[in-house]
């Protein structure tokens, strides 16, 4: 079977195991406070390496006072020098801490939020340089860095474009999120699927969840309400999902790749979540 994993914001390590997965995701998660849920996925990676689970690592884990923004918000690709060397001190200080811990790859939000044009010769030169940088890390560090695909940034948010400029690393790969996937298609216009292939086909893993309507980020109720709703194979587009599930699962299904169900409970509250777990399960098992 393809290998299929969960996040470990809503279960418990040995009740992913005990479902039937086969990876873990690592993440802080926003429910505890710091200290609280770092110490907890620490022991947790333990557990993991006992369990014989793969797992990959959600950056950051650690987090300091000096950086001020929210811990997931990415600055790489910032005008202010200053926020740039801030992401980049976050990142280094990271993989110091957790290059020996045996995570098949990091993943990173690399491009922010930036819904403005900017100077394409600019821009394409803070984009390499960025991109050098972190690949350097990756090479000092003995680590695979994994940068999950975003439209939010307008200057760098064509699949095309991702595959181009990330695939001739050696230290760095593609995250696709069947999410934000669907959200870039609504920002840019273009073909999810065709997106899904274009990507698919060399990317290192994703993200698997789902949402409703056709707007995107705080434009829709559902992500305010919902944020990311799990994936669950009834979910059509005819339902008003954002994509048929099946369709989705059985295309990423043939890259063989990692994925990983990255959902919350509130969306049909804890039944829905689980049943919507088993189906993947259930789907990827008959499907091979």
């Amino acid at each position: 079977m393809v290998q299929v994993g969960m996040n470990t914001a809503y279960l418990a390590i040995e009740k992913i195991k005990a479902l039937g997965f086969h990876r873990v995701e690592f993440v802080l998660g926003r429910g505890k406070a710091y200290d609280e849920s770092y110490r907890q996925v620490m022991g947790d990676i333990g557990k993991a390496r006992a369990m014989d689970l793969a797992f990959s690592i959600h950056l950051p884990l650690l987090v300091f006072d000096w950086f001020k923004e929210d811990y997931l918000s990415a600055f790489y690709l910032d005008e202010d020098p200053g926020k740039r060397a801030l992401s980049f001190r976050l990142l280094e200080e990271n993989l110091k801490a957790l290059k020996a811990v045996g995570a098949d790859y990091f993943v990173l939000h690399f491009q922010g939020v930036y819904r403005y044009r900017q100077d394409p010769a600019v821009f394409e030169k803070r984009l390499d340089e960025a991109l050098d940088r972190i690949e350097d890390l990756g090479r000092t560090y003995g680590v695979k860095l994994v940068l999950e695909y975003f439209g939010s940034n307008f200057m760098f948010c064509e699949p095309a474009d991702w595959v181009k400029k990330i695939t001739p690393y050696e230290h760095l790969g593609i995250l696709v999120d069947t999410g934000h996937l669907y959200y870039a298609s609504l920002l840019h216009g273009f073909d999810m699927m065709e997106a899904l292939e274009t990507l698919g086909r060399v990317a290192t893993g994703f993200h698997l969840w789902t949402t409703k309507g056709d707007k995107a980020y705080s434009e829709s109720s559902y992500y305010r309400e919902y944020h990311h709703i799990v994936v669950h194979t009834d979910q059509t587009r005819a339902a008003g999902f954002a994509f048929d599930t099946e369709e989705i699962l059985r295309t990423i299904a043939l890259f063989h790749k990692p994925m990983v169900i990255e959902a919350s409970q509130i969306y049909g509250g804890k039944d829905y979540f689980m049943a919507g777990i088993k189906s993947v399960i259930d789907f990827l098992e008959k499907e091979g």
